[in-house]
């Protein structure tokens, strides 16, 4: 009796081994990992506001929010709300920080670069994390402002635009 234990002991052993064997040899990034592309459209609303800075250079505080709309999806989903800050400089250019998030919670970080905030001028960005599920998520996207307009109100200038050509490359771990 106490083979017949030992060999049923050892065939356990044996096959708990081999279990984690195969698990151990499994690529683990290759189970958790999404990546891909993506396009779509933006439609954003918002403010913008003069800081006073040097002569003959015209420096703007912004915000912007509005609706992301993907034809493809980007961790399972396709519609985002944005949020973005920033700052527009005649001489250095714009910048922005921006975070897409879905109604159900997580957030997409991404910065903007471009020229100037106009229509047809090219807009480059950087996916750099992101949260919950999107967490380490990074890529790049870019668009053209198919449709910019203000309209001034004292120091505060009404912005709206529309970008009908969003594309990028992402990857989440």
């Amino acid at each position: 009796m106490n083979g017949n234990r030992l060999v049923k002991i050892w065939r356990s052993v044996i096959v708990t081994l081999s279990v984690l064997f195969l698990l151990a040899s499994l690529p683990l990034s290759s189970l958790a990992e999404e990546s891909g592309e993506f396009t779509g459209t933006w439609i954003a609303n918002g403010t913008r506001e003069i800081f006073p800075f040097a002569e003959e250079r015209d420096v703007y505080t912004f915000t912007l929010s509005g609706h992301v709309n993907l034809q493809t999806t980007i961790g399972k989903k396709k519609d985002y709300w944005s949020e973005c800050v920033g700052m527009s400089d005649s001489e250095t250019g714009s910048v922005a920080r921006c975070v897409w998030h879905d109604l159900d919670g997580p957030k997409i970080y991404i910065t903007l670069q471009t020229d100037q905030i106009k229509q047809d001028v090219p807009v480059r960005g950087s996916i750099i994390g992101g949260s919950e599920q999107l967490k380490g998520i990074s890529g790049d996207l870019s668009f053209i402002w198919s449709s910019v307009t203000f309209q001034k109100d004292g120091n505060k200038t009404t912005v709206t635009g529309q970008a009908l050509d969003l594309h990028g490359r992402y990857q989440i771990p």
